[in-house]
């Protein structure tokens, strides 16, 4: 049989194999991969963890819920805003990190030449292999640990090994279907933040992320941060984080206690497509802000009489961002800021952001930091 010279379609294609040859055209992968691949192929639409807010809505478009508190034109749509993907810090600018947004899959990389951070859609658009199992190769591009071609900070391919530099191969390099697909970013507060359309960039562009409030740039307080993956579903830590009442219960002897369980007032201030914001009355005061879709505020004051220091005003901050990665897992996000004990106690963060500073509040209401340092003032002014 004579030997035919390779064209572009027979290089950068698949096509069956001569009669005769059995050995499959991709190599053999692992049954988990090749179920990715043809789910990758078979369904592109956008899938979200959480239910509609509208039970029913079986002609609904995916990504998309209409919130009861909507007029019948308004819709909400998940794709249309900013998703903190991670701290900074947390990310290695020297690999590719894999990450899920609404249960698709995208690669985070540092662009070495720009200096900025991409999202990519983690599949390489050769032949759909992870582009988050490549790495950075020597020219600051990425690189598909498949076939090897690379692409830059604007998703464009730039280097097909196996295409011939000139002639009919070289179009291949430049054609927009070995582009791969790119998402907007943006840095703001030591996060990373995705816009999730790959159409979306005027609308990405207009719109701001989600801040922290302004206390966590103020040198008066004490901040601590975490990033965690919980394997529960995003409706689920949603309703957990908006919910004062299981504290008492599910964090007896932690944060609460069983026997202190009442009723919590809370006044609705306003509501609508974007969230809601509420508080109570009383001491401690608890104001709460949800920013769909993900983003929850609470800010704790107390109001304190302690001997020697006199009259203070204790402010708690505790932030949550919970992405939902993908059904029955998410990405908490939590940044706690408080203005007074300007230090760090030993233990993990998690501990540093909850369990601390509501721990130094339960101990003033049992008034055993007033009775102790009540105590320090006696023996001082007998001295």
């Amino acid at each position: 049989m004579p030997v035919m010279a390779p064209t572009p379609s027979l290089l950068l294609s698949p096509r069956p194999l001569p009669a005769g040859h059995r050995a499959p055209l991709l190599p053999a992968l692992p049954a988990s991969r090749r179920l990715r691949l043809r789910r990758a192929r078979a369904d592109t639409r956008l899938r979200v963890a959480a239910p509609p807010s509208v039970p029913g809505e079986a002609d609904q478009a995916p990504g998309e819920t209409e919130p009861s508190t909507s007029s019948a034109d308004e819709k909400f749509v998940w794709r249309d805003h900013w998703y903190p993907v991670s701290l900074v810090e947390d990310l290695d600018p020297s690999v590719p990190t894999p990450f899920q947004l609404l249960n698709r899959d995208l690669v985070i990389w540092k662009d070495p030449k720009s200096g900025e951070w991409v999202a990519l859609d983690d599949r390489c658009p050769h032949r759909l292999a992870p582009l988050s199992e490549g790495r950075i190769d020597e020219t600051g591009c990425l690189q598909c640990s498949y076939h090897g071609w690379s692409f830059d900070g604007s998703g464009a391919c730039t280097r097909i090994p196996q295409a011939a530099p000139e002639g009919p191969e070289a179009k291949a390099v430049r054609s927009p279907k070995s582009c791969a697909i790119k998402f907007p970013t943006l840095v703001s507060q030591g996060l990373l933040f995705v816009w999730p359309d790959e159409n979306g960039w005027e609308k990405a562009k207009a719109t701001k992320p989600p801040m922290l409030p302004k206390e966590f740039e103020d040198p008066a307080f004490s901040t601590v941060t975490i990033q965690r993956d919980l394997y529960y579903g995003y409706d689920t830590l949603m309703e957990n984080v908006s919910d004062p009442s299981h504290i008492e219960f599910a964090h007896h002897k932690v944060t609460g206690r069983r026997d202190r369980a009442r009723p919590l007032p809370f006044k609705m201030e306003s509501s609508g497509a974007w969230g809601y914001s509420g508080s109570n009355s009383g001491n401690p005061r608890i104001s709460a802000t949800f920013l769909a879709p993900c983003y929850a505020m609470n800010k704790i004051e107390i109001d304190t009489k302690l001997p020697i220091f006199g009259d203070q005003k204790w402010v708690i901050w505790i932030c949550s961002f919970n992405i939902p990665m993908a059904p029955g897992k998410t990405r908490s996000i939590v940044c706690s800021a408080r203005n007074f004990f300007q230090f760090t106690m030993p233990g993990k963060a998690w501990w540093q952001v909850s369990v601390f500073p509501l721990s130094i509040y339960l101990l003033f209401k049992l008034r055993i930091i007033a009775i102790f340092l009540g105590r320090i003032a006696v023996k001082v002014a007998a001295l």
